[in-house]
């Protein structure tokens, strides 16, 4: 009988001889050729995402102009952009992927004033006594102190199939008067571009306020909030020139004399605003249109009138230090949407005849501010508004108002992050419809933590 080899007795085993060796071989010219596997690169783990980047949020284009209030960073965006996409300030909740922030704003204001006003906590140009009211003379200084411009908020955000998610809770304690009282500012959510809650008119643009440290600022801003249901569509796809439409239904409220009866709101107001935005600034053009009437006491008679304005507004920044804001707005039956008219019974009034007539306005304001060093800056502004009611006296009172300028000027410190201190000087005129009128001056020091 023939004997065999070992390889041939077991072919198995000796395919697996053969492995090892090519396996040995391979080891031993890579360890000839390359670093030891000790010292072997081993790959990087990849970087964490930062909140902003998981969600997918975009930059904002333009300037924050980090106002006192935090307007800006509170008031919705129709693509959920941010200033910055780090989001300083949100934590994860647990197991889910929706951040959270708890903001603070803490606020003191002194005030010494010319003259006793209306509103003793703002400088509502409006509520300056003229001439045969009460308080026109004056014996000396009225001083206040308060810290109700404070304010607190929840913010969540988090990110869906059908696109971006926040939801926003802030309040502030802001009252004409030291006292305190809830003052909420926005309650809103937010999907996409679809929005509802309680947040700024879409008639109104933020990101064209002038930094003042009022809380009011200028007569002729376009300054409401209400419950409002908004869609907003993407125009431009361009990062650095953005384009949107808003389209817009919002809470109604006639705001007319006692005397002409109850305030009836038959529709919605309705808003559409234009808006394009880059580095250089931003441009807003909004249009509103609403019904302003009234419903008799002692019977079923009812009168309703147009109302219908245009409120032109934006930025320019020059570079990031000088930053130019504007706005003109003019109808009829707009006075509940400005600073100076709104809550005061200035959207319509009956004339002689005994017709309800939508009182016309035009209003225009413009701001600069120059940053003098990395934490100095100051911001100037000027605002001017007119009323035509002068044929409306019987209904408004000869004392109402009719005409106002405001002026301010400041110079503020940011030290740090979240802290700024400033003092303030204003001057307001105020002009009755018997064409009586008052002027007034006012000083404020502004102290401010925010986190």
């Amino acid at each position: 009988m023939t004997s065999s080899t070992p390889s041939q007795q077991f072919p198995v085993r000796g395919a697996a001889i053969a492995l090892m060796a090519t396996l040995l071989t391979l080891a031993r010219d890579v360890r000839a050729q390359g670093p030891s596997s000790e010292g072997a690169a081993q790959p990087e783990p990849s970087a964490p995402l930062s909140p902003g980047e998981e969600l997918a949020l975009m930059e904002l284009p333009f300037l924050d102009l980090m106002l006192p209030s935090n307007t800006q960073a509170f008031a919705p965006r129709p693509d959920h952009g941010v200033f910055d996409t780090t989001l300083p300030g949100y934590f994860r909740i647990p197991t889910t992927k929706v951040f959270l922030k708890l903001g603070i704003g803490a606020t003191t204001a002194f005030t010494v004033s010319s003259k006793r006003l209306g509103t003793p906590t703002w400088f509502t140009t409006s509520t300056i006594p003229v001439r045969g009211q009460p308080f026109f003379h004056s014996p000396g200084a009225h001083s206040t102190a308060t810290a109700n411009p404070s304010d607190i908020s929840l913010e969540m955000r988090g990110k869906t199939q059908l696109g971006p998610m926040k939801l926003l809770f802030t309040t502030s304690f802001a009252q004409g008067k030291p006292t305190f009282g809830f003052h909420p500012n926005y309650a809103y959510a937010q999907l996409g571009g679809v929005l509802a809650g309680f947040t700024d008119s879409t008639f109104a643009d933020v990101d064209a306020y002038p930094s003042t440290l009022d809380f009011e600022g200028p007569n002729a801003l376009v300054f409401t909030k209400r419950a409002v249901a908004r869609y907003s569509h993407r125009l431009s796809h361009d990062k650095q020139r953005r384009m949107f439409l808003h389209v817009a239904l919002e809470q109604p409220g006639s705001n007319v004399p006692t005397s002409a009866g109850e305030p009836r709101d038959m529709l919605p107001d309705g808003v559409v605003a234009w808006r394009s935005e880059g580095g250089w600034g931003h441009l807003q053009l909004a249009g509103l249109v609403r019904a302003v009437g009234i419903q008799s006491k002692d019977s079923k008679a009812s009168q309703t009138v147009l109302g219908i304005g245009g409120n032109l507004t934006g930025a320019y920044h020059f570079s990031r230090k000088h930053t130019l804001l504007a706005g003109i707005s003019g109808g009829q039956g707009l006075g509940a949407y400005l600073n100076d008219t709104g809550g005061a019974q200035y959207d319509a009034a009956m004339n002689a005849a005994g017709s309800l007539k939508a009182i016309p306005l035009l209003g225009a304001y413009a701001g600069v501010t120059y940053a003098w060093t990395h934490m100095l800056s100051s911001t100037a502004t000027y605002g001017w508004l007119n009323l035509w009611d002068r044929d409306l006296e019987a209904s408004l009172e000869a004392k109402r108002f009719r005409r106002s300028q405001y002026a301010s000027l400041n110079l503020v410190a940011k030290p740090m992050k979240g802290v700024l201190a400033g003092v303030e000087g204003l001057w307001g005129y105020n002009r009755a419809i018997d064409s009586q009128s008052g002027q007034a001056v006012r000083g404020q020091l502004t102290l401010q933590y925010r986190y």
